[in-house]
């Protein structure tokens, strides 16, 4: 029983997260609370947060997860800068030969 490994996560990360996003959504539109009303509003809120992590996995809310998921978005956006760079000095380029 000793060998069990625990994890620091909770045990629903997605589910928690979730929570912490409607928890957020909803301090950030409190007027859209007043013209719905209450039941209304809270229905929304979390059909609101089921599509905001929709695409989310249980590997993302790992502290793991996020670090590699974090290297490989700074990773793409630099990439990206890089090619438009490139396409700007090619019409540059393009522009004064012509």
């Amino acid at each position: 029983m000793a060998d069990k490994k625990t994890s620091n996560k909770p045990k629903h990360a997605k589910k928690e997260f979730k929570k912490k996003l409607a928890g957020k959504m909803e301090s950030a539109l409190p007027e859209v609370k007043l013209r719905l009303g209450e039941k209304k509003f809270q229905r929304r809120l979390k059909k609101a947060a089921k599509i905001f992590i929709q695409g989310l996995h249980d590997k993302d809310f790992s502290e793991n997860g996020n670090k590699e998921t974090i290297k490989i978005a700074v990773k793409r956006i630099k990439k990206i800068k890089k090619e438009k760079a490139k396409k700007q000095i090619a019409t540059a380029d393009n522009l004064i030969t012509d």
